[in-house]
């Protein structure tokens, strides 16, 4: 593209200086910047497989402007739409693109369409729209996991940036999922009302990573609830600080309690005595919204007989070790007494919080995949199966992309959730499209990719937020007595190929030194990575199908064969290009 000319005919502009545009209400709006001078607001067109936007800009007139989208939020290999208004009034707009080391040229081809535009009390205020898919190799594809939305702004007196570098300007990034599933919220019962699990005041370890526990006691509800709908609640000022939050329902039986705890957690596990507070309620992580369940369904909480005694697990991310902070958040959940039809449950997939799984450093796109087995599924969901509809996936700092897959029988089925563009700092909570069927004897499949190339060590499993995790929790209805499916490489497997990289290759590997310390003294050959991939893809699995008071369903769980797709979803995108996107 070096040789890409521009020239005045690619412009697109239009003389407009009235407050006239285009009055239209949208669905959603966002805020870009942390200074709120871009307010993003956009409707989703399923029918036409379009998006309709409205961008109002606080600039100068002598600004220009570019917006759009890339692949993880860099503004290289981004692509931009370019706003800006001549010396006589005039209003440019175009589409473009900028190249990987941050060049910003035009577009071939023209596929934003500018609408209207106006100055409306010292902002300017455009209305645009665009395909989802444009077919065009420079636009960025639009699909239903999460968008990266970046924006270029400068006030240069040589003009718009055309073939010039846009990486030293004013710029920055807001991650939001663009194509959400049309959903009604329901309507709240006119009993709904709410309550808060919060931390007391915490005084936040001067640590990396801390996980701290709180123990409380829920309101009295004598009667049986639904819990219909929560969402985070993150202390003023904490926002860099809480990665992700969760409530566990502590269930002893009645007489009996727990002990009061208030205090950071240890590495794995709960501290003693808490080990029956595990059953989930409601989480909350980096970029997430409320929690609205469906009309049917609700998580049950009071009636007689049930615990009052939850515990809060706040997980604090504190890379610069800062001391003398406080934090006090927590989840505010919405309850009614007009229960509805199902009883909902949360459920995870993915891979064990183990350090037996790890990805090599210097890696563009290393896949780990956790698995919930079809001998898992048959002896723990009802006989009619389960509905999921909603998924929150979970990876910490080198995870890129996460799915899940569904099999049944061997034939592959459509995935419950995809997340091509994934970020460790937007996890919220989605709701799917449709409730995806899962029956006794379906496998699934949560599988994450990780980007390490700026890594010199393996990255290990584990809870440190520089360790890794892949995760996929699924919201589903009606609850079954399964609250974990998820799997590890076979120890002894995993010792078996430490063994042979110190017989062969001299690795400075051992069993005392543990799993962590092996992965992290190998050198990651390109034929020790594959041979790493062969490990974790051929060899037997160590499943947790646990119920959620920890323990496991009947079963030898210790050497479970991988399961395959002997026939794979054949996807057709013929009409990608010719005919609509669908929602799905």
């Amino acid at each position: 593209m070096a040789g890409h000319a521009w020239s005045i005919s690619a412009v697109v502009w239009l003389v407009v200086l009235s407050a006239d545009h285009s009055v239209q209400a949208y669905q959603y709006q966002v805020t870009l910047d942390p200074d709120s001078r871009y307010l993003f607001q956009w409707s989703v067109d399923y029918k036409e497989s379009l998006i309709n936007v409205q961008l109002t800009c606080k600039v100068t007139p002598e600004s220009w402007l570019a917006f759009g989208f890339s692949d993880y939020g860099d503004v290289t290999s981004a692509d931009l739409i370019l706003f800006w208004t001549d010396g006589d009034g005039k209003h440019h707009f175009f589409d473009g693109h900028t190249t990987p080391d941050g060049i910003f040229l035009p577009d071939r081809q023209q596929d934003y369409h500018l609408t209207s535009v106006a100055d409306d009390r010292g902002s300017v205020v455009l209305d645009f729209y665009r395909h989802f898919n444009t077919c065009d190799p420079e636009d960025y594809a639009l699909d239903n996991g999460t968008t990266h939305l970046v924006y270029v702004e400068s006030a240069q007196p040589e003009g718009p940036p055309l073939a010039r570098d846009v990486t030293r300007l004013r710029h920055g990034v807001q991650r939001l999922q663009l194509l959400k599933p049309e959903i009604s919220a329901p309507v709240f019962p006119e009993d709904t009302w709410s309550f808060e699990v919060r931390a007391p005041e915490v005084l936040v370890p001067a640590e990396e990573t801390t996980y701290w526990w709180h123990t409380t006691i829920l309101p009295d509800m004598p009667s049986p609830h639904h819990i219909i709908q929560y969402e985070g609640i993150v202390a003023e000022g904490s926002g860099d600080l809480v990665h992700h939050m969760e409530v566990f329902h502590c269930q002893v039986q009645k007489g009996h309690g727990v002990p009061y705890y208030n205090g950071p957690g240890i590495a794995e596990g709960k501290p003693e005595g808490l080990e029956v507070c595990r059953k989930v309620i409601g989480a909350w992580a980096m970029g997430a919204e409320a929690m609205i369940y469906p009309e049917e369904a609700g998580v049950p909480v009071g009636g007689q007989g049930f615990s009052r005694f939850a515990l809060l697990e706040v997980h604090y991310n504190n890379p610069q070790k800062k001391s003398g902070r406080m934090d006090s958040s927590g989840i505010r959940f919405h309850v009614t007494s007009q229960l509805r039809k199902y009883d909902a449950g949360i459920m995870e997939l993915g891979l064990e919080y183990v350090n037996k799984m790890a990805v090599p450093p210097g890696q563009r796109d290393f896949k780990l995949s956790g698995y919930c087995v079809h001998k898992c599924t048959q002896m723990s969901l009802p006989p009619a199966g389960i509905h999921v509809f909603a998924s929150q996936l979970h990876t910490h700092l080198t995870g890129r992309r996460v799915y899940t897959k569904h099999a049944r029988d061997g034939a592959e089925l459509p995935e419950v959730n995809r997340d091509n563009h994934y970020s460790p700092h937007f996890q919220e909570i989605r709701r799917l499209p449709q409730p995806h069927h899962v029956l006794p004897g379906d496998v699934l499949i949560t599988t994450c990719e990780y980007d390490t190339t700026k890594r010199s060590k393996a990255t290990v499993g584990g809870f440190s937020i520089t360790d890794e995790m892949c995760l996929n929790y699924v919201h589903y209805y009606p609850r079954s007595d399964l609250e974990v499916c998820k799997s590890s490489v076979r120890t002894d497997s995993l010792h078996t190929f430490f063994f042979l990289l110190n017989r062969f290759e001299n690795s400075k590997v051992s069993p005392e030194a543990g799993d962590r310390a092996n992965y992290e003294s190998i050198e990651w050959s390109p034929l020790n990575v594959r041979l790493l991939e062969d490990l974790y893809s051929t060899s037997p699995l160590s499943m947790q199908c646990n119920r959620s008071d920890g323990t496991r369903f009947p079963g030898e769980w210790e050497h479970v064969r991988v399961p395959d797709i002997v026939r794979p979803l054949v996807v057709d995108t013929s009409e990608v290009c010719s005919g609509h996107v669908t929602a799905e």
